[in-house]
C-alpha cells in the first residue's frame, strides 16, 4: 500500500491496522555510463513493493512510505550528476521522518536502504529516535545483508557491477546501456578519504565488472531478497 495515494482519513484508519512502514532510501549518483543516476532509489522501491506483495499473500499488510531519493555520496561526488547530501543533513532529516512515523503510531519502521554512503547516518538517526520512542527501526542494506544469496547468482558484487546492473535490468531495462557496461574491481586495504578518491576507486563511476549482468539474474536476486525480508517481517523461523 503506497502512502502517497491515501487521503488523510484513509491514512488515519490504516495506521490503526498496520504497525510496519517501509521507507525506501537511496541516492542520486553516478553509476557508470550504463546505469541511471537513480539506481539506488529504483532498487529499494522495487524490493519494498515486492515485499508488500509477499506479505499480503501471507495475510499481512505493510505501508510503503514515499522514498527519500537523495543520499550521502562524498566519494562519487567527483562525477557529474551526483547530488551529495552532507552526512549530518541526511541524519537530521531521516531522524525527523522516523520520529513522525513513530508519533503516528508505527511500532516498526524499516529503512530500505539502497546506498552504502547512507549507512552510518541512518544508524545514528535510528539510535536517536529509539532512545526517545517506543519503536524498533530496521536498516536493511539489501546488497550487504543478503550477500551470500546474491553471490550464489552473480560471480561478483560492486558499485554499478554485475549484481546491481542485473537488478536494474529486471526493473527498468530500458534505462540500462549494456554496450557501455564495463569496469573492474578496485580495492584498498584501509579506508582512504580524499576529495578525488572516487576517480581512483570508482573509475568512470564503477567498481566491478558489470558485463555479465542479465535480467534473469536480477529477477532471481529480487525474488530471493524480497522473500527473505518478508520472512523476517513475519517472524518466520527459516528467514535465513
Amino acid at each position: 500500500m503506497m502512502m502517497e495515494n491515501l487521503t488523510w482519513d484513509e491514512f488515519e484508519k490504516i495506521r490503526e491496522e498496520i504497525s510496519t512502514v517501509i521507507i525506501p532510501i537511496g541516492s542520486i549518483e553516478a553509476h557508470g555510463k550504463h546505469l541511471p543516476l537513480n539506481t539506488d532509489v529504483l532498487a529499494p522501491i522495487e524490493i519494498s513493493k515486492r515485499v508488500e506483495g509477499e506479505v499480503r499473500k501471507k495475510g499481512g499488510d505493510i505501508l510503503i512510505a514515499p522514498p527519500i531519493p537523495y543520499g550521502h555520496s562524498f566519494v562519487l561526488n567527483v562525477y557529474p550528476g551526483t547530488i551529495n547530501v552532507k552526512a549530518e543533513t541526511l541524519r537530521a532529516y531521516v531522524k525527523d521522518v522516523i520520529e513522525e512515523f513513530a508519533k503516528e503510531g508505527f511500532r516498526r519502521i524499516i529503512l530500505m536502504n539502497g546506498h552504502g554512503g547512507n549507512i552510518y547516518p541512518l544508524i545514528e538517526a535510528s539510535e536517536k529516535v529509539a532512545e526517545n520512542f517506543d519503536v524498533e527501526v530496521w536498516i536493511i542494506n539489501w546488497w550487504i545483508d543478503f550477500r551470500e544469496d546474491i553471490l550464489s547468482v552473480c560471480s561478483s558484487q560492486g558499485h554499478a557491477g554485475e549484481d546491481e546492473t542485473s537488478v536494474i535490468l529486471a526493473i527498468k531495462p530500458e534505462l540500462v546501456k549494456m554496450d557501455k557496461a564495463k569496469g573492474e574491481k578496485r580495492t584498498t586495504k584501509v579506508r582512504r578519504i580524499r576529495r578525488d578518491i572516487g576517480l581512483e576507486l570508482f573509475p568512470d563511476g564503477v567498481n566491478d565488472d558489470p558485463s555479465k549482468a542479465t535480467k534473469d539474474k536480477g529477477e532471481i536476486i529480487l525474488d530471493i531478497v524480497s522473500k527473505k525480508i518478508t520472512k523476517l517481517i513475519l517472524g518466520e523461523k527459516d528467514a535465513y
